[in-house]
């Protein structure tokens, strides 16, 4: 019940999608209720971002299959899947008609800053497990002047970071 109970939460607070997610999931999962360590968080999550789907879904799959099996990931993905499957399904023409409405836009903008904090706070609590030494942080720099300077598509920095660490971070 704990996995449901836990990815619910993620699913019906993770407002904008899987990024927006991946910061209450890592808080669910290390802080809140001990299914992982930060380390191996911030493994699964590497590993997430290199394959293909949501990234909420991956995680929920996952991280409830290290904690009970094929009944434990069935339960996390019901409960990350299903506020908004039913929040689409039912209050999506709602929304629709009502974002002309002062409160309704204000509410949907305020939403917004919150998603930027949970994102940054997921950066600052990954910094310590990913970036150890300074061969991680170039790959971290190669990786940003690749996506934001030269417009590299994430899969191919992926890939390519991937391959890098095969040849320079074993341990």
């Amino acid at each position: 019940m704990g996995l449901f109970w836990g990815f619910f939460q993620v699913g019906i607070l993770g407002y904008g999608g899987g990024p927006g997610s991946v910061g209450l999931i890592q808080a669910q999962a290390v802080s809140g209720y001990h299914w992982t360590t930060a380390e191996g968080f911030a493994q699964m999550l590497a590993v997430a971002y290199a394959l293909p789907g949501p990234i909420a879904t991956k995680l929920a799959g996952v991280l409830g299959y290290r904690v009970g099996g094929i009944v434990g990931a069935t339960a996390a993905l019901a409960g990350v899947v299903m506020p908004s499957l039913a929040v689409m399904a039912g209050l999506y023409e709602l929304l629709v008609h009502a974002r002309s409405n002062p409160y309704v836009a204000g509410l949907i903008r305020g939403v917004g800053p919150v998603v930027v904090a949970l994102l940054v706070t997921l950066v600052l609590n990954l910094i310590p497990q990913t970036l150890p030494s300074w061969k991680p942080i170039l790959f971290g720099v190669v990786a940003l002047a690749l996506l934001r300077g030269l417009g590299w598509p994430a899969p191919v920095v992926v890939l390519l970071a991937m391959a890098g660490g095969v040849l320079f971070l074993r341990p």
